[in-house]
Protein backbone atom coordinates (compact mmCIF):
# COMPACT_ATOMS: atom_id res chain seq x y z
CA UNK A 1 0.00 0.00 0.00
CA UNK A 2 2.64 2.21 0.08
CA UNK A 3 2.26 3.36 3.70
CA UNK A 4 5.47 4.75 5.82
CA UNK A 5 7.07 2.45 8.52
CA UNK A 6 5.53 2.56 11.90
CA UNK A 7 7.25 3.52 14.95
CA UNK A 8 5.86 1.45 17.78
CA UNK A 9 5.24 2.72 21.09
CA UNK A 10 3.45 0.69 23.91
CA UNK A 11 3.05 0.84 27.55
CA UNK A 12 2.75 -1.94 30.33
CA UNK A 13 0.25 -4.35 28.35
CA UNK A 14 0.92 -2.73 25.44
CA UNK A 15 4.46 -3.45 25.43
CA UNK A 16 3.49 -7.26 24.36
CA UNK A 17 1.14 -5.60 21.57
CA UNK A 18 4.12 -4.05 20.56
CA UNK A 19 6.67 -7.02 20.41
CA UNK A 20 4.21 -9.17 18.90
CA UNK A 21 4.07 -6.73 15.82
CA UNK A 22 7.53 -6.25 15.94
CA UNK A 23 8.19 -10.15 15.47
CA UNK A 24 5.31 -10.87 12.73
CA UNK A 25 5.81 -7.42 10.85
CA UNK A 26 9.38 -6.32 10.78
CA UNK A 27 9.38 -4.73 7.68
CA UNK A 28 6.77 -2.21 8.50
CA UNK A 29 8.76 -1.32 12.12
CA UNK A 30 10.91 1.80 11.85
CA UNK A 31 11.01 2.11 15.22
CA UNK A 32 10.08 0.61 18.84
CA UNK A 33 9.36 1.97 22.29
CA UNK A 34 8.45 -0.02 25.41
CA UNK A 35 7.21 1.61 28.54
CA UNK A 36 7.54 -1.20 31.26
CA UNK A 37 7.85 -3.87 29.56
CA UNK A 38 5.79 -7.05 29.51
CA UNK A 39 8.51 -10.12 28.30
CA UNK A 40 6.83 -12.18 26.07
CA UNK A 41 8.04 -15.53 28.12
CA UNK A 42 5.86 -14.39 30.94
CA UNK A 43 2.93 -15.33 32.05
CA UNK A 44 1.39 -12.32 32.74
CA UNK A 45 -0.10 -12.34 36.40
CA UNK A 46 1.51 -15.02 37.66
CA UNK A 47 4.32 -12.10 39.21
CA UNK A 48 2.36 -9.57 40.41
CA UNK A 49 1.72 -10.80 44.35
CA UNK A 50 5.88 -11.25 44.18
CA UNK A 51 6.32 -7.51 42.56
CA UNK A 52 4.43 -5.97 44.82
CA UNK A 53 5.30 -6.67 47.47
CA UNK A 54 8.80 -6.22 46.43
CA UNK A 55 8.22 -2.77 46.09
CA UNK A 56 6.01 -2.12 49.40
CA UNK A 57 9.11 -3.74 51.57
CA UNK A 58 11.47 -0.47 49.43
CA UNK A 59 8.98 2.22 49.69
CA UNK A 60 8.50 1.23 53.71
CA UNK A 61 12.14 0.68 54.31
CA UNK A 62 12.55 4.06 52.95
CA UNK A 63 10.31 5.60 55.54
CA UNK A 64 11.80 3.78 58.35
CA UNK A 65 14.94 5.08 57.73
CA UNK A 66 13.98 9.03 57.59
CA UNK A 67 14.00 9.77 61.16
CA UNK A 68 10.22 12.30 61.03
CA UNK A 69 8.87 9.37 59.10
CA UNK A 70 9.74 6.61 61.43
CA UNK A 71 8.91 8.98 64.57
CA UNK A 72 5.71 9.30 62.49
CA UNK A 73 4.17 6.54 61.56
CA UNK A 74 6.69 3.67 62.87
CA UNK A 75 7.17 0.46 60.71
CA UNK A 76 4.34 1.19 57.92
CA UNK A 77 5.19 -2.74 56.33
CA UNK A 78 3.75 -3.81 59.58
CA UNK A 79 1.08 -1.54 59.64
CA UNK A 80 -0.29 -2.47 56.73
CA UNK A 81 -0.14 -6.36 57.79
CA UNK A 82 -2.33 -5.49 60.63
CA UNK A 83 -4.89 -3.81 58.88
CA UNK A 84 -5.11 -6.65 56.39
CA UNK A 85 -5.51 -8.72 59.59
CA UNK A 86 -8.07 -6.75 61.05
CA UNK A 87 -10.27 -6.14 57.47
CA UNK A 88 -10.10 -9.76 57.31
CA UNK A 89 -11.67 -10.45 60.79
CA UNK A 90 -14.50 -7.17 60.46
CA UNK A 91 -15.10 -5.43 57.46
CA UNK A 92 -15.67 -2.37 58.36
CA UNK A 93 -19.15 -0.25 57.21
CA UNK A 94 -18.44 3.14 57.25
CA UNK A 95 -20.10 6.53 56.40
CA UNK A 96 -17.74 8.93 54.83
CA UNK A 97 -17.71 11.99 52.90
CA UNK A 98 -17.68 11.62 48.96
CA UNK A 99 -14.49 12.87 47.57
CA UNK A 100 -16.20 13.80 44.60
CA UNK A 101 -19.60 16.18 45.92
CA UNK A 102 -19.11 15.57 49.74
CA UNK A 103 -22.51 14.31 50.03
CA UNK A 104 -22.69 11.21 52.55
CA UNK A 105 -21.43 8.02 51.43
CA UNK A 106 -22.00 4.44 53.38
CA UNK A 107 -19.06 2.07 51.84
CA UNK A 108 -17.65 -1.51 52.85
CA UNK A 109 -14.10 -1.37 53.20
CA UNK A 110 -12.35 -4.71 53.39
CA UNK A 111 -8.98 -6.81 53.08
CA UNK A 112 -9.50 -7.33 49.42
CA UNK A 113 -10.25 -3.54 49.07
CA UNK A 114 -6.92 -2.78 51.20
CA UNK A 115 -5.09 -4.58 48.70
CA UNK A 116 -6.27 -3.05 45.45
CA UNK A 117 -6.19 0.59 47.24
CA UNK A 118 -2.35 -0.28 48.06
CA UNK A 119 -1.87 -1.94 44.98
CA UNK A 120 -2.84 0.96 42.84
CA UNK A 121 -1.23 3.64 44.64
CA UNK A 122 2.16 1.82 44.23
CA UNK A 123 2.23 2.45 40.61
CA UNK A 124 2.98 6.46 40.81
CA UNK A 125 5.50 7.83 43.02
CA UNK A 126 3.05 10.94 44.56
CA UNK A 127 0.24 8.40 45.41
CA UNK A 128 2.93 5.64 47.08
CA UNK A 129 3.95 8.85 49.29
CA UNK A 130 0.66 8.53 50.71
CA UNK A 131 0.67 5.04 51.98
CA UNK A 132 2.37 5.42 55.08
CA UNK A 133 0.03 7.88 56.35
CA UNK A 134 -3.32 6.73 55.24
CA UNK A 135 -2.21 3.30 56.34
CA UNK A 136 -1.44 4.81 59.56
CA UNK A 137 -4.32 6.75 60.21
CA UNK A 138 -6.72 3.76 59.18
CA UNK A 139 -4.77 1.60 61.52
CA UNK A 140 -5.84 4.43 64.65
CA UNK A 141 -9.09 4.16 63.17
CA UNK A 142 -9.60 6.71 60.47
CA UNK A 143 -10.68 5.25 57.05
CA UNK A 144 -11.42 7.97 55.12
CA UNK A 145 -8.20 8.32 53.16
CA UNK A 146 -8.58 4.78 52.38
CA UNK A 147 -11.93 4.64 51.83
CA UNK A 148 -11.82 7.87 49.67
CA UNK A 149 -9.16 5.81 47.29
CA UNK A 150 -11.66 3.28 47.19
CA UNK A 151 -14.48 5.48 45.58
CA UNK A 152 -12.13 7.29 42.85
CA UNK A 153 -10.53 4.14 42.12
CA UNK A 154 -13.97 2.28 41.20
CA UNK A 155 -15.72 5.70 39.63
CA UNK A 156 -12.74 6.76 37.84
CA UNK A 157 -10.50 4.09 37.26
CA UNK A 158 -13.19 1.56 36.97
CA UNK A 159 -14.46 3.30 33.72
CA UNK A 160 -11.41 3.45 31.84
CA UNK A 161 -11.24 -0.68 32.37
CA UNK A 162 -13.16 -3.27 30.08
CA UNK A 163 -12.93 -6.52 32.03
CA UNK A 164 -14.70 -8.71 29.35
CA UNK A 165 -11.98 -7.50 26.64
CA UNK A 166 -9.29 -8.41 29.64
CA UNK A 167 -10.20 -11.18 30.33
CA UNK A 168 -10.95 -12.53 26.89
CA UNK A 169 -6.95 -11.60 25.95
CA UNK A 170 -5.73 -13.21 29.77
CA UNK A 171 -8.46 -16.15 28.97
CA UNK A 172 -6.23 -16.47 25.44
CA UNK A 173 -3.07 -15.30 26.13
CA UNK A 174 -1.76 -16.43 29.69
CA UNK A 175 -4.54 -18.37 32.06
CA UNK A 176 -3.94 -21.78 31.24
CA UNK A 177 -0.20 -21.06 32.95
CA UNK A 178 -1.12 -19.44 36.30
CA UNK A 179 -1.08 -21.70 39.16
CA UNK A 180 -1.07 -21.17 42.86
CA UNK A 181 2.51 -20.23 44.53
CA UNK A 182 2.89 -21.11 47.97
CA UNK A 183 5.30 -18.81 48.40
CA UNK A 184 3.37 -15.89 47.83
CA UNK A 185 0.26 -17.17 49.81
CA UNK A 186 1.23 -14.67 52.85
CA UNK A 187 1.69 -11.54 50.64
CA UNK A 188 -1.20 -8.89 50.37
CA UNK A 189 -2.24 -9.92 47.04
CA UNK A 190 -1.88 -14.04 47.76
CA UNK A 191 -3.37 -15.88 45.27
CA UNK A 192 -6.30 -14.65 45.10
CA UNK A 193 -6.11 -12.94 41.41
CA UNK A 194 -4.68 -15.83 40.19
CA UNK A 195 -7.67 -17.63 41.40
CA UNK A 196 -10.39 -14.89 40.20
CA UNK A 197 -8.68 -14.99 36.77
CA UNK A 198 -9.03 -18.66 36.87
CA UNK A 199 -12.53 -19.34 37.90
CA UNK A 200 -13.85 -16.24 35.08
CA UNK A 201 -11.81 -18.24 32.10
CA UNK A 202 -13.48 -21.31 32.82
CA UNK A 203 -16.67 -19.80 31.45
CA UNK A 204 -15.05 -16.89 29.42
CA UNK A 205 -14.97 -17.00 25.42
CA UNK A 206 -11.32 -17.21 24.51
CA UNK A 207 -9.00 -16.76 21.33
CA UNK A 208 -6.51 -19.59 19.98
CA UNK A 209 -3.02 -18.50 21.06
CA UNK A 210 -0.17 -18.60 18.54
CA UNK A 211 2.90 -21.46 19.17
CA UNK A 212 5.46 -18.91 19.04
CA UNK A 213 2.86 -16.43 20.92
CA UNK A 214 5.47 -16.67 24.45
CA UNK A 215 9.13 -16.59 22.66
CA UNK A 216 11.24 -13.93 22.92
CA UNK A 217 11.32 -10.88 20.53
CA UNK A 218 15.19 -11.57 18.37
CA UNK A 219 15.54 -8.43 16.39
CA UNK A 220 18.06 -5.99 15.18
CA UNK A 221 15.22 -3.31 15.16
CA UNK A 222 15.63 -0.09 16.98
CA UNK A 223 13.97 -0.60 20.65
CA UNK A 224 14.18 1.82 23.49
CA UNK A 225 12.62 0.35 26.88
CA UNK A 226 11.84 2.19 29.79
CA UNK A 227 11.63 0.49 32.95
CA UNK A 228 10.48 2.70 36.41
CA UNK A 229 12.74 1.58 39.76
CA UNK A 230 10.05 1.09 42.28
CA UNK A 231 7.61 -0.37 39.28
CA UNK A 232 5.04 -2.80 41.36
CA UNK A 233 4.08 -4.64 38.41
CA UNK A 234 6.63 -4.58 35.29
CA UNK A 235 10.21 -4.24 37.43
CA UNK A 236 13.63 -3.33 35.93
CA UNK A 237 14.55 -7.12 35.49
CA UNK A 238 11.52 -6.95 33.29
CA UNK A 239 13.62 -4.85 30.96
CA UNK A 240 16.73 -6.31 31.06
CA UNK A 241 14.84 -10.09 30.20
CA UNK A 242 13.67 -8.10 27.41
CA UNK A 243 16.70 -7.04 26.24
CA UNK A 244 18.69 -10.17 25.84
CA UNK A 245 17.45 -11.03 22.56
CA UNK A 246 18.20 -7.53 20.58
CA UNK A 247 20.96 -6.19 19.55
CA UNK A 248 20.11 -2.41 18.57
CA UNK A 249 18.40 -1.27 22.09
CA UNK A 250 19.42 -0.08 25.53
CA UNK A 251 17.47 0.43 28.58
CA UNK A 252 16.46 3.69 30.44
CA UNK A 253 15.90 3.59 34.09
CA UNK A 254 13.72 6.29 35.61
CA UNK A 255 15.28 6.50 39.37
CA UNK A 256 12.00 6.59 41.99
CA UNK A 257 9.52 6.18 39.35
CA UNK A 258 6.65 3.54 39.26
CA UNK A 259 4.60 2.18 36.39
CA UNK A 260 5.09 3.99 33.03
CA UNK A 261 7.33 6.43 33.12
CA UNK A 262 7.58 8.16 29.58
CA UNK A 263 6.05 11.39 30.79
CA UNK A 264 8.65 11.29 34.01
CA UNK A 265 11.39 14.05 33.82
CA UNK A 266 13.18 14.42 30.86
CA UNK A 267 12.12 11.18 29.12
CA UNK A 268 9.87 12.66 26.76
CA UNK A 269 12.46 14.56 25.02
CA UNK A 270 14.81 11.07 25.15
CA UNK A 271 12.12 9.45 23.41
CA UNK A 272 11.70 12.17 21.17
CA UNK A 273 15.35 12.31 20.27
CA UNK A 274 15.51 8.26 19.86
CA UNK A 275 12.38 8.40 17.35
CA UNK A 276 14.35 10.98 15.46
CA UNK A 277 17.60 9.37 15.40
CA UNK A 278 17.29 5.36 15.79
CA UNK A 279 20.19 5.31 17.83
CA UNK A 280 19.91 4.29 21.32
CA UNK A 281 22.87 4.03 22.57
CA UNK A 282 23.54 7.60 21.50
CA UNK A 283 21.39 9.14 24.08
CA UNK A 284 22.82 11.26 27.23
CA UNK A 285 20.34 9.60 30.09
CA UNK A 286 22.27 11.50 32.72
CA UNK A 287 18.90 13.96 32.91
CA UNK A 288 17.09 10.86 34.07
CA UNK A 289 19.14 11.62 37.16
CA UNK A 290 17.10 14.39 38.70
CA UNK A 291 14.56 12.17 39.15
CA UNK A 292 14.55 10.24 42.48
CA UNK A 293 12.62 9.05 45.50
CA UNK A 294 9.38 11.05 46.48
CA UNK A 295 9.80 11.13 50.32
CA UNK A 296 6.39 10.27 52.29
CA UNK A 297 3.90 12.23 52.92
CA UNK A 298 4.12 13.93 57.04
CA UNK A 299 0.33 14.69 56.83
CA UNK A 300 -1.85 15.89 54.00
CA UNK A 301 -0.05 18.78 53.64
CA UNK A 302 3.21 17.15 52.38
CA UNK A 303 6.68 15.85 53.02
CA UNK A 304 8.70 17.02 56.00
CA UNK A 305 10.65 20.57 54.99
Amino acid sequence: LGAPRLNLLGVSYGTRVAQQYAAHYPDSVRSVVLDSAVPNTLALGSEHARNLERVLRALFARCSAEPQCRHSFGDSYATLYQLRDRLRAQPQSLTVPDPFDYQPLQLQLGAEDLASIVRIDAYNPLTAALLPLTLYQAEHGNYVALVSQKKWISDELGSEFTGGMGLSVVCSEDADLLGNRPDDASTLLGNDLIERIQSACSVCPRGARPPDFHQPLASALPVLILAGQYDPVTPPGYATDVLATLTNARILLAPGQGHAVITSGCMPRLVRQFVESLNPRALDDRCLLQLGDTPAFIDFNGSAP
